[in-house]
């Protein structure tokens, strides 16, 4: 077959398109599940592993069929496959953003319940089945094409579509950071991508001359994206992105937007406004009870409340509550989108829109750990309401850490107060231990601690024990003496919220749970407990698996892992040459090891900056672009070397320094590195968890690459040993997002997860130290 002049090999051009999309839809699915499962880090590690576990499946199979066809005919068919792969992604992507919007609608999850687990399940492994698979295979395909068709006459290798895929990912998670983020939706993102590779699709093609069949599939995809851009754009109120909204959020959807940090909703039910952000109920609107049993009991606490932190809360009434009290002459507001208080202006009462424009009142656009560590102000009362530490994003305000600078900020006889869910009247073990480990972690910093129990468990910290009242009588009369004339809370109601019985009873379920570690910005175990939370709301047996996970000790992890290296080293060492196996297993650890320094990355940064949404398109660009530079590097040693066997030597140094690289993050993420951390600005932070990307994808791209071809020299074929070996690499990339997601980083933290991903390159290391036989008939190339 000749190939068009002005397009002689397509496959470059096809995994640049992939790589792009993949990286697009990968983000946006992301973003999309944030909305429908609340942020709950399970979910992100679920469909990570699904979205990497399909892909191998398509990249694995497209190696395999490719291999069979190279087998019988020595070349493979017209290119015009590639582009029919390539208009199946485009239709994936509309139909990946679809199927999730409409997932709560088709498995009947109310609004505001967290998703069972059988359907988070299903929807977490069932949604990349749209796209991810199409994006492997495009990886396996091109990989044989370019060995089958053009390596001897261009002199081009394989490895170049290893390196395209990693530039079009990189370039597809920059775009996204610098262009479609801010100035499209995510509707407007998907159908831009979509044309984008039917574009692309339609060149690839007709310049392959492909057949009829080929060129039936991509203008049937051309009529039906272009027909949902027809749809959406006919009026805003009938679109699909509307439409798909709605099957979100129901009927009462008002509005909704995306911002850098948030996907922000508002609901209106009669005289009431809710607003959601990622999926989170945020605030209900005007709701004057909760109002004033958030701002009352501890502003009544302080004999002279004056200047009073809010963060969080401003919207629902709290700063019209505040300004209540005679005596308050500033309220700072922290509130961490600055987009929020704009959008939900239109929907919010007279009263609070009042409070947000009085002179006293300060709002401060800022992550409310950035703020404290910027502000020198010092404040009678702190009030915290962010939700609970569910996951690790809010986790991050419930730590010693943060307590500590709450603490920096209280003046002599100032109070800090929160509250999270607290299970009623009778607490379970579940919401014990939150409450209990939240409780010593404030023991850590305050001097005196009070939990009063309820629906929502508050936490009352200050620096002396005179400083906390907890005689409803006293707080009822200064209720008269400040005239405020509530409504909701009374003095029966303080007396109710301060009963000795009850918090007698609490003491003792909290008591009953036992100790446990304190809560730490990178040893987050309340996470752990929010997890066991959401578990305990669906089926005891899970309880018991997640506890019993919980009771595995840290040591006898690391032995078990090191007893499971010394038996794989004993099996690659002894008998005949293992090479290849041991070649597999490196491929395997290093894709987990790409994917849990990812994870890692992104919640340090969480932790640090307040924020990760646009630091994650930036940091999972930078990785994708340090794989094509580690590619690039090996390719061009790969010309200087003139063969492959050097790569055998090169790929046991490299395992060397992956080795060490998680014992160097470990001293920055180490309890004495505090004080350093605590210094560095965010655009420092952001610099240096972005280079630091980069690098682990240097090293990844040179690690796969030489990996290839230390198998070739032990013997594989390159045309089959470049895609199994991307699925094992992929495969080992979900293992890692399942186990340090869901097991490892939640229950031991950062340093311990760091240290264990050391010891398993370790055993990696001793199994490649054993080189292959040489002797062995090579694969060509």
């Amino acid at each position: 077959m000749k190939d068009a002049a002005h397009l002689r090999d397509p496959s470059l051009l096809t995994i640049l398109a992939a790589g792009f999309a993949a990286t697009v839809a990968q983000i946006l699915l992301l973003r999309e599940l944030l909305v429908l499962f609340y942020g709950n880090e399970m979910s992100t590690a679920l469909v990570l592993a699904g979205w990497l576990l399909w892909t191998a499946l398509g990249s694995a199979t497209s190696a395999r069929l490719a291999r069979r066809m190279v087998s019988a005919t020595g070349v493979l068919p017209a290119a015009g496959a590639l582009g029919v792969l390539l208009t199946l992604q485009a239709l994936g992507l509309p139909a990946l953003v679809l199927a999730v919007r409409g997932a709560r609608h088709l498995l009947g999850i109310p609004l505001g319940e967290l998703a069972p687990l059988g359907k988070m399940l299903l929807i977490c492994l069932g949604a990349p089945v749209l796209s991810a698979p199409v994006a492997g295979a495009l990886f396996g395909w091109c990989w044989a094409y370019r060995r089958a068709r053009h390596c001897e006459r261009t002199g081009g290798g394989p490895l170049t579509i290893y390196l395209g895929e990693a530039l079009g990912a990189a370039a597809g998670g920059i775009a996204f950071y610098l262009v479609l983020l801010r100035f499209a939706t995510a509707w407007t993102t998907t159908l831009m991508v979509a044309a984008t590779l039917l574009a692309i699709a339609g060149l690839v093609v007709w310049s392959a001359r492909a057949g009829t069949g080929s060129k039936m599939v991509w203008i049937v995809a051309v009529i039906v994206v272009s027909g949902m851009a027809i749809v959406d754009s006919r009026e805003v109120e009938r679109g699909l992105d509307a439409r798909s909204r709605r099957w979100q959020w129901g009927p009462s959807l008002a509005a909704v937007r995306d911002t850098p940090f948030h996907n922000m909703a508002i609901l209106e039910n009669q005289e009431q406004v809710t607003i959601f952000t990622n999926g989170l109920w945020l605030l209900t609107e005007p709701d004057p009870a909760t109002a004033e049993l958030a701002v009352h009991p501890v502003l009544l606490q302080h004999p002279e409340p004056r200047r009073i932190l809010l963060l969080g809360g401003g919207l629902a009434g709290q700063i019209e509550e505040v300004l209540r009290h005679p005596g308050v002459e500033r309220v700072d507001y922290v509130e961490q989108d600055p987009e929020l208080v704009e959008f939900a202006g239109g929907f919010l009462d007279a009263a609070t829109l009042r409070s947000l424009g009085d002179p006293r009142v300060r709002i401060e656009p800022l992550d409310a750990g950035t703020f404290l560590r910027r502000t020198a102000g010092q404040y009678d009362v702190v009030s915290m309401s962010v939700g609970d530490p569910i996951n690790a994003q809010m986790n991050r305000f419930f730590t010693v850490e943060h307590f500590r600078r709450v603490r920096e900020h209280l003046r002599p006889g100032g109070i800090f107060t929160f509250s999270v869910a607290g299970g009623g009247d009778l607490v379970g073990p579940s919401h014990a231990r939150l409450i209990g480990a939240l409780e010593r972690t404030l023991e850590e910093v305050f001097t005196a601690v009070r939990v009063l129990p309820g629906a929502r468990a508050r936490f009352f910290a200050a620096g002396e024990e005179s400083s906390l009242v907890l005689d409803g009588a006293v707080l009822a009369a200064r209720i008269t003496e400040r005239g405020l004339g509530l409504v909701h809370v009374r003095w029966d109601t303080l007396e109710d919220l301060m009963s000795p019985t009850r918090l007698d009873y609490l003491d003792a379920v909290l008591e009953a749970v036992g100790q446990g570690p304190v809560n730490r910005q990178f040893a987050p175990i309340c996470y752990f407990h929010g997890m066991m939370l959401w578990a305990s709301q669906w089926h005891p047996r899970l309880v018991r698996w997640i506890g019993a996970l919980a009771a595995i000790r840290l040591w006898r992890l690391f032995l078990a892992v090191g007893a499971l290296g010394v038996a794989w080293a004993l099996f690659v060492w002894t008998g005949k040459p293992r090479y290849r196996a041991a070649v597999g297993a490196s491929v395997l650890v290093q894709g987990a090891w790409g994917m849990v320094l990812q994870v890692v990355l992104i919640l340090s940064f969480q932790i640090l900056a307040g924020f990760a949404y646009l630091q994650l398109a930036l940091i999972i660009a930078f990785f994708m672009a340090g794989l094509a530079v580690g590619a690039l590097g090996v390719a061009a040693l790969r010309r200087l070397w003139g063969r492959d066997a050097p790569a055998v030597r090169w790929l046991v140094g490299l395992q060397a320094v992956v080795t060490v690289v998680p014992l160097v993050l470990v001293a920055f993420v180490s309890p004495p590195a505090e004080g350093l951390r605590e210094g560095l600005s965010l655009t420092v932070v952001s610099t240096l968890f972005t280079a630091t990307s980069f690098l682990s994808g240097v090293l990844g791209g040179a690690h796969f690459s030489l990996a290839v071809l230390a198998a070739t020299v032990a013997g594989a074929r390159l045309e089959r040993a470049g895609g199994y070996l991307y699925a094992v690499d992929l495969a080992g990339a979900a293992a890692g997002a399942l186990v340090a997601g869901l097991f490892v980083l939640p229950l031991y933290g950062v340093s311990s997860t760091l240290v264990l991903l050391s010891l398993v390159s370790l055993v990696c290391l001793v199994a490649l130290l054993r080189r292959p036989d040489f002797d062995q008939t090579p694969g060509t190339g």
